[in-house]
């Protein structure tokens, strides 16, 4: 006869050959005696006949979607540990599931294949419009989906028309009255240019309604583009598949749908603080080109040509460079930049940004204006500055200009012996002397 064990080695003996076969059980049973006032959860699977102690310790609830109650049927996952110190039995719960989940499940994944092979999650995604006037939305009526989706748009984009097609959110009404809402409001009559299908969040059963075929068909086929913000980020529904765009939330379904008011403001202001700091660039570059015109004019002014045919020549070119021609094309295409805002402005935010782009506007003109003022007041100081350039100037003035025989200006005594022929000018004509 075997030497007798302790009741701790038998039980460390059935501890090391329980736990390794057992270390991934999934059973069911109905759940009695939950106590979950401490940190880990106890309560007892039990059937007819028979009842397993069972824990959830609390590393692992926040892993789970359900919480236990009494008389509920579940389906458990887990694994078997002996307690050696208490000689109890336990299974350390992972994975917890109202009973019947598993089956639907399967079906929910049987129904996507056969809708995927059939072409309705497969066909082109449409674009939304950037800047719809009318959205429709199929929801609950005074549901928070709806009211969270009315929130957002009210916020983003106040000046959107919005058509709320009533429906139920779950329950033998959901199918019936869902297809009607979209059937309707997809009409041309109402002319809405996308369309929100939102609900809340709720359990694989509230939200099976939106895994129906007829409802899938429904909207892969419907006239104008859709978005499903159907329960939370975690629940996907086979509506969802056939949609054009899929949002986690109702809200984020509603952001996706309407362009943000703010957004465009700013990309507004920025547009016009860029095109004035162009046309301001624009008017310096004129400007430089202009005084390096006059200057160089100044240095190639010859003093043998003839005064007048000089002044004309100077008159000419001045003209040529003048501001004012440059600005002309500036101002047309200022112009045309100024009705392309104004449109882009009407479009992208309604008639209540309007009031802005025309202070925008009134702020610009006076601007350019005062800049052609200042560019005018330099081309007068130029012109007296090459007036007093005029050698006639000083004929009106009672002296003579004397030009040897070669035509250039006499300025020194010396410059020519006696007996030279001068030709001496005054305003009114000219004389010939001899040098003695």
């Amino acid at each position: 006869m075997d030497a007798p064990l302790s009741v701790k080695r038998l039980l460390e003996q059935v501890k090391a050959r329980l736990e390794p076969p057992f270390s991934a059980v999934c059973v069911v049973g109905e759940v009695s005696n939950f106590r979950g006032s401490g940190r880990h959860w106890y309560f007892t699977l039990k059937e007819e006949g028979a009842a397993l102690s069972c824990a959830v310790w609390a590393s692992q609830q926040r892993l789970l979607q359900h919480r236990p109650a009494d008389g509920q049927r579940v389906v458990l996952k887990g694994s078997l540990s002996l307690y050696v110190a208490g000689g109890t039995l336990t299974l350390a719960v992972t994975h917890f599931e109202p009973a019947g989940i598993g089956d639907l499940q399967a079906q929910l994944r049987q129904l996507e294949a056969d809708l995927r092979a059939q072409g309705y999650f497969d066909r082109p995604k449409r674009p939304l419009p950037r800047f719809p006037r009318k959205l429709g939305v199929v929801a609950a009526l005074g549901g928070a989906a709806l009211r969270d989706v009315l929130e957002v748009m009210a916020r983003r984009s106040p000046g959107i028309d919005i058509l709320v097609a009533p429906a139920a959110a779950q329950g033998e009404r959901c199918v019936p009255e869902t297809l009607l809402a979209l059937q309707e409001i997809q009409d041309a009559h109402w002319g809405c240019e996308a369309l929100l299908l939102v609900r809340g969040g709720g359990s694989l059963e509230d939200l099976w309604a939106f895994n129906d075929p007829a409802l899938v068909q429904a909207v892969a086929d419907c006239r104008i583009p859709v978005i499903t913000g159907v329960g939370h980020e975690i629940d996907t529904t086979l509506v969802d598949f056939a949609a054009d765009h899929r949002a986690a939330t109702p809200s984020q379904a509603a952001e996706l749908a309407t362009p943000d008011r703010a957004a465009l403001g700013a990309n507004l202001r920025r547009r016009v603080e860029a095109l004035t700091a162009k046309t301001l660039w624009r008017l310096r570059g004129l400007e430089t080109t202009l005084n390096l015109l006059v200057d160089q004019g100044l240095q190639r002014a010859e003093p043998l040509s003839k005064p007048s045919s000089r002044l004309a020549g100077l008159a000419h070119r001045l003209a040529l460079a003048h501001p004012s021609r440059g600005l002309d094309g500036a101002a047309s295409r200022m112009a045309l930049l100024r009705q392309r805002l104004l449109h882009a402005g009407t479009l992208a935010a309604g008639e209540a940004d309007l009031p802005r782009v025309r202070d925008a506007q009134r702020r610009l003109g006076p601007s350019v204006l005062r800049t052609l003022q200042q560019r005018d007041q330099r081309l007068a100081v130029l012109a007296e500055r090459l007036q007093g350039l005029d050698p006639t100037g000083p004929l009106q003035r009672g002296f003579v200009l004397a030009l040897g025989p070669d035509g250039r200006p006499v300025t020194r005594a010396a410059a020519f012996p006696a007996g030279t022929g001068l030709r001496l000018r005054w305003k009114d004509g000219e004389r010939k002397a001899t040098l003695d």
